[in-house]
């Protein structure tokens, strides 16, 4: 069941609790770009042991509907191992980890990833990581964390734990900046920042949930977790290029050319030039446009 790591971020990853069976198949129907089976919060502590006994045949069967599989695991260490072994042994695409601690945390996860995929025979580096920064300690050096695994694809923010430990409200406007500085530490590290710039209100506010998607685009975010198989559209809608978005990509860089040909180094398009930012950021929207393409046609 090895993926390769995509070239187009996951939209929406919709938690899974990994023990419960109908969870598991109401996923299945779902499409969402990737299930997060959950091993930690959704699961109490006396349902550990069996929700690890069950990864292998939910992630199989998730896995043969198209969509990526990931685990998150438990931060404590008595926990964490197990859980990663289970991963590993199940084949998933990468794990989850839950109140990162700092870079030195996140390399000797590496490390004991290194062991399991030997182990069970799996290729070295298989298994990817999303780090979640749930303390200010960790918030502090999250450059560093993003760095410190070349197994890391992405990174998020936990708000409401890192909220709590901050003495603030877990609101938008008290995570706005947290989440804007988040961003800027995975672009700077190349990794995927993952999120919503707010937190959405009620479960069945679909529209606001899109529109609070949209916005955490425009600030860099690529996609998504979720609660809810209802809720996948609305973050792959969000976090995906509109047909409006795509045809102005594509008159931009389809002027740029015409006036490159003519000799040109500068166009103006709609009365607004284009300068190279401007052309990068076209031609970026077309090549998500593209690969969210070909993701689609290879999960039908």
């Amino acid at each position: 069941m090895t993926e390769a790591l995509p070239f187009l971020p996951w939209r929406s990853l919709l938690y899974v609790p990994a023990h419960i069976s109908r969870y598991v198949d109401s996923a299945c129907r779902s499409r969402a770009d990737a299930a997060l089976l959950d091993l930690e919060d959704s699961v109490p502590p006396e349902s550990k042991r069996d929700a690890r006994s069950v990864l292998p045949v939910a992630a199989r069967r998730i896995a043969a509907t198209g969509m990526s599989v990931l685990v998150r695991v438990n931060g404590p260490l008595r926990w964490m191992v197990e859980d990663l072994r289970a991963a590993v042994d199940a084949g998933v695409t990468g794990v989850v980890v839950p109140k990162v601690l700092g870079a030195s945390h996140l390399t000797a996860i590496d490390e004991c990833l290194d062991m399991l995929e030997h182990e069970h025979g799996r290729e070295r580096g298989a298994t990817r990581i999303i780090a979640t920064i749930e303390t200010p300690q960790a918030f502090e050096c999250m450059d560093r964390i993003a760095r410190a695994s070349a197994r890391t694809v992405g990174m998020m923010l936990g708000g409401g734990d890192f909220a709590l430990r901050c003495g603030s409200q877990a609101n938008a406007n008290v995570l706005r900046v947290p989440k804007q500085l988040l961003v800027i530490a995975a672009a700077a590290a190349g990794v995927w920042p993952l999120g919503l710039i707010g937190t959405p209100d009620e479960l069945s506010d679909l529209a606001g949930l899109e529109r609070m998607a949209r916005e955490s685009a425009e600030f860099g975010f690529v996609g998504a977790t979720c609660i809810h198989p209802k809720q996948v559209d609305a973050l792959n809608c969000a976090f995906s290029p509109s047909a409006d978005e795509v045809a102005r990509a594509r008159h931009i860089v389809d002027a740029y050319a015409v006036a490159r040909s003519a000799g040109r180094g500068a166009v103006a398009v709609d009365g607004k030039m284009i300068d190279l930012p401007v052309l990068a950021q076209a031609r970026r929207v077309i090549e998500r446009d593209a690969a969210l393409s070909r993701r689609l046609q290879h999960a039908s």
